[in-house]
């Protein structure tokens, strides 16, 4: 019995002691989380604080709890600070993890990494990235090599610069690295230190220069644990090296998208690693076909090849020959596929007989877009039923489109946009597309035929039907979905009114175009209820007033139209207004003050239309305007003042308009300017001789004014009209649209803005879009029919990229500067109904681009210079010396050895009847 109750109580104590250690042990909170003990090592905890100390910003409280002693266990133990992890064993600190979101997050670090992290001695995991850590010096530290415990390193995103140090190759226990760069700013000449870390998996040196290392396939050979390899945008110049064994069997991932190969894709040296199930060989340069051995890689899962003929020599006929002959029947793993401007032949059904057709077919992802497919679209295409993505976008494949095409039940966006596709489209086509939400059939010869009552059974948010066929009627069906936020059917052929369903059904629409149709009636006086960011009706045949705008819109354009006014509350809570096309309208009246409520806008074109009266001063609150159409209107006043504060204004257009007075001096404070055209109003006075301020200019038309005094000397420094490639000036409005393709892009860039057109060659020629002109880079000066009494300045030969000088029905006096066949660029020169004199500069035949000059009605003397250029000029413009009494020889008859040295010709005094010179518009291709 005293040996039972023994033995009872032993079991008893044992009891009791489990229990308590069980309590204990429930107390503890897990790593790196509320533990109570053990607690962090406090030299580590020092260590951390210091670290702290080097950040000199954090915004977002990152480690606002890392604080020394106050009294609070819990604020003293380091293991319970943000973003660190402990042993639950020893206390000790483990890991680290104070990555950032992103490159432009608002609560990332900034300051510098300390090497007070040499303390943590059994630190194993590091994440520091998308900080802004780099510190004064710039480098990425050398230290970090010596936290030998270091398994994970992640630096990626952190704006380094300079070589990485090889110490890193001290680490030799690490299996995750991660130096990428973003900003392309860190280089490597050898990257041989990787050879001591035997251990790493993953590798991502993104955006590291590696131009000199040729040998990088050898050294990654030599790292047989690893899995994924990321190397894109690292200035690769080849990847055709020769490996006699490949120990890279368990590579999964490789990237080397965004370097330069340049030569044949067959050549490189990865075709062989078979256990690749991720490959990325974008934008690469590579050309010729595809490798046969690719159809035998059956464990890829994505695959692109995407955006490789940007570079070939298309009279190359071995770099072209590339199109999708490969066999890809056996990859049955194969869920991305990605061959975007990559193919550069091929038909579009042969294509997809060569793609994976196993059972299940697992292919989600499928882009074909801007390659030169033709053919036509395979009925048995439905059989991909796993697809989700399929973009057959910018290809020139025609026929109908198969009504097979609604069985892809997983489809979530079809793209189809740019083709050569005719046929009807109908319900059908989308019976049981039941995942269907991004649709883009735009610029195709279709034709939509959909009840106005089909409701789609899918949930619609992307719709474009650019240049199908909708009209005549409003499409009623759109009425259902009212989950779209992209909406394009512009060029339909709709010839109808808004229906009254309008802002209700599109109240969640965010861009909306359906310009170029023939809406008619008034617009929805409920559209400030709508969700629109971007609204483009352009080109219709709208009337009345335009209603109070959606509170969220940033670019309007109704230009085009019948509109003959703005409601009184036009712009009641449209603060984020950045770009605004009214013109081409019947608006009259004074333009209104309200406009000063759009502070954010930098587009504003009121061009053609009844407007009267002086602008609002209050137009210059607007910090942000980059482009000012106002002519063609009724405007009056003096040179308008809101325009002193608009210092990043670029185009400038006032012209057919009323303005009078002096031009002011202010106007050279406007750098930005690189079109100004002020013609056809009362401008009187000098030109402010500080407009050759205006280092950008490419573009001055000042003609039909009543400017006097003399012209601006200085003018070599119109830098843009001497270099046009100069840096710093403003190329235009940039548009980025997400929600475009780019061919609507470029459409839309060159729509929106006003057509502008200059005299030229003795017409006056439409330019169509004012962007064109900076496109071209244009360089015109026209100071035509004004009253400038001085003479040409001799300094106006620097300005060697002018196109078109016209000078001409002005009072200028002295000779053509000898030099003028300097100008090598001009194509275009009128210098007529002056007072010029002396001889016709010998240079002028110089001009090898001079397509017209007109010196007629001055009083030039002495010999016409002979040269091909000028007689063929002459051949074409028989009138371009008339009324130059004292010129001779060829190509006139008058002979300059008589002795009357230049007689008088009939009918070729001065007269006012060149003033008649008839004008016509000529559109410019």
């Amino acid at each position: 019995m005293h040996r039972l109750a023994a033995a009872m109580l032993v079991l008893l104590c044992c009891c009791c002691l489990f229990l308590a250690t069980q309590q204990q042990q429930q107390l503890q909170p897990a790593a790196g989380g509320n533990r109570a003990s053990p607690s962090c090592i406090p030299h580590e905890r020092d260590a951390l604080l210091a670290f702290k100390h080097g950040v000199t910003s954090d915004p977002g409280g990152v480690l606002s709890s890392w604080r020394r002693d106050d009294g609070r266990h819990d604020e003293q133990d380091c293991c319970r600070w943000r973003g660190v992890r402990c042993s639950n064993r020893t206390g000790h600190v483990h890991e680290l993890r104070l990555g950032g979101g992103g490159p432009l997050p608002p609560d990332n670090l900034a300051g510098q990494i300390s090497p007070s992290l040499l303390a943590l001695d059994h630190l194993e995991h590091l994440d520091l990235s998308w900080n802004d850590l780099a510190g004064p010096t710039g480098r990425l530290p050398e230290f970090l090599g010596s936290l030998k415990n270091l398994k994970y390193l992640n630096l990626s995103g952190i704006l380094f610069y300079g070589g990485l140090p090889p110490q890193l190759g001290n680490l030799s226990r690490l299996q995750y690295l991660d130096l990428s760069n973003f900003r392309e700013d860190t280089n490597s000449t050898d990257l041989s230190w990787l050879t001591h870390i035997p251990s790493i998996q993953y590798l991502n040196l993104d955006g590291v220069n590696l131009s000199t290392v040729a040998d990088w396939p050898r050294v990654m050979n030599m790292l047989p644990s690893l899995r994924a390899l990321h190397l894109s945008r690292c200035s690769l110049a080849s990847a055709t090296q020769s490996l006699p064994h490949l120990n890279l069997t368990n590579l999964e991932e490789f990237d080397a998208s965004e370097n330069s190969f340049h030569h044949p894709m067959v050549t490189s040296w990865f075709w062989n690693i078979t256990s690749l199930r991720f490959l990325d060989l974008s934008y690469t340069s590579m050309y010729g076909q595809f490798p046969d051995v690719l159809g035998d890689m059956t464990s890829l899962q994505v695959l692109d090849l995407s955006n490789n003929n940007y570079y070939y020599d298309y009279h190359d006929d071995d770099k072209n020959m590339r199109s999708m002959i490969t066999n890809l029947n056996n990859l049955c793993n194969l869920e991305v596929l990605n061959l975007e401007c990559t193919l550069l032949y091929g038909d579009v059904a042969e294509l997809f007989r060569n793609l994976p057709r196993c059972s299940p077919n697992k292919l989600q992802e499928l882009n074909l877009g801007w390659n030169h497919l033709t053919g036509m679209l395979p009925r048995w295409m439905g059989q991909f039923m796993s697809l989700v993505v399929l973009n057959l976008g910018c290809n020139y494949i025609t026929g109908h489109v198969p009504y097979e095409i609604g069985k892809l039940s997983n489809l979530t966006h079809l793209d189809l946009y740019t083709n050569k596709l005719d046929g009807t489209i109908t319900e059908e086509h989308f019976a049981s597309a039941r995942s269907l939400q991004h649709i883009d059939l735009s610029y195709n010869a279709l034709k939509i035929e959909i009840s106005s009552d089909w409701q789609p059974p899918s949930t619609l948010e992307y719709v474009n039907f650019a240049s199908c066929q909708m009209g005549p009627l409003f499409p009623g069906w759109l009425q259902w979905n009212v989950s779209i936020t992209d909406l394009d059917i512009s060029s339909a052929g709709i010839a109808d009114r808004l229906p009254q369903w309008f802002s209700d059904a599109f109240s969640n629409v965010e861009f909306m175009n359906i310009s170029n149709n023939q809406l008619n009636g008034t617009l929805p006086a409920d559209m400030g209820t709508m969700s629109l960011q971007e609204l483009y009706l352009r080109s219709n045949k709208l009337t009345g007033q335009i209603p109070t705008l959606p509170p969220n819109i940033t670019w309007l354009d109704l230009s085009n139209n019948l509109l003959s006014g703005l409601t009184g509350h036009f712009a009641v809570g449209s603060v984020n207004l950045e770009s605004l096309f009214l013109f081409s309208n019947r608006l009259t009246g004074h333009i209104p003050e309200s406009f000063c409520k759009f502070q954010r806008l930098g587009v504003l074109d009121l061009s053609n239309n009844f407007l009267e009266g002086e602008p609002p001063s209050c137009l210059g609150v607007t910090e942000y305007m980059e482009y000012v159409a106002l002519s063609n209107n009724s405007l009056s006043g003096k040179f308008p003042s809101f325009l002193q504060n608009l210092t990043n204004v670029y185009f400038l257009d006032l012209s057919w308009n009323k303005f009078s007075g002096r031009l002011p001096m202010w106007i050279g404070s406007l750098t930005s300017l690189r079109v100004i055209r002020l013609s056809h109003n009362k401008f009187f006075g000098s030109i402010p001789m500080n407009i050759t301020n205006l280092s950008c200019l490419q573009y001055m038309d000042l003609n039909n004014n009543k400017i006097s005094g003399s012209l601006p000397i200085y003018l070599s420094n119109l830098k843009f009209m001497i270099d046009t490639s100069m840096m710093g000036c403003s190329d235009g409005i940039e548009i980025i649209h997400p929600h475009l393709n780019s061919l609507s892009t470029v459409e839309i860039i060159h729509s929106h803005l006003n057509g502008l057109s200059t005299v030229w060659k003795g017409q006056e020629l439409n330019y169509g879009s004012s962007q064109r002109i900076l496109d071209t880079r244009m360089m015109s000066i026209d100071l035509s029919s004004n009253n400038i009494t001085s003479e040409i300045p001799e300094e106006m030969v620097a300005l060697v990229g002018l196109v078109n000088l016209n000078l001409s029905r002005n009072h200028l006096t002295g000779v053509i500067p000898k030099k003028i066949g300097e100008m090598r660029s001009l194509q275009s020169l009128d210098l007529s109904r002056n007072m010029l004199s002396g001889e016709i500069p010998a240079t002028l035949s110089n001009l090898t681009f001079l397509s017209y000059m007109e010196l007629s009605y001055n009083d030039l003397t002495g010999r016409i210079p002979s040269g091909v250029q000028l007689d063929t000029l002459y051949a074409e413009y028989p009138s371009m010396y008339i009324g130059n009494i004292g010129l001779c020889g060829h190509p006139l008859q008058n002979n300059c050895s008589s002795e009357h040295h230049a007689p008088k010709q009939g009918g070729l005094g001065r007269t006012e009847e060149g003033y008649g010179i008839p004008f016509f518009y000529l559109g410019l291709g």
